[in-house]
């Protein structure tokens, strides 16, 4: 029990002697997962509450969200130490080093 709420699915067997070992309390689940049911064998989602979709949703949902804000994090760093390096003067001396046969673009 979590805060007062079952959250066992329902294959699990609560009856099964000790001597039985672990496996045997739940052998008739598929799998599980906290405060759903779970689905059956030989099925892509029969029995799963909607509960599991709506988790799943939310998860995807916020790995999208993060992804973007961490790569727009990372893109305003390498921005910044670039406009950094620009006004110290090390920009075009890397660039000079970088590809020695070129010249260096100015504006």
């Amino acid at each position: 029990m979590a805060g007062g709420w079952e959250s066992a699915p329902g294959c699990i067997q609560h009856d099964v002697a000790p001597a039985d070992g672990v496996y045997k309390a739940y052998e008739k689940c598929a799998d599980f997962f906290t405060f759903g049911k779970g689905s059956t064998y030989g099925t892509f989602a029969d029995g799963v509450n909607s509960s599991f979709w709506i988790l799943t949703a939310l998860g995807f949902a916020a790995m999208c969200f993060f992804l973007v804000w961490w790569v727009r994090l990372e893109d305003g760093k390498l921005k910044s130490q670039a406009s950094r390096l620009r006004a110290a003067g090390i920009s075009s001396s890397i660039h000079r080093d970088v590809a020695p046969h070129t010249e260096p673009h100015r504006h």
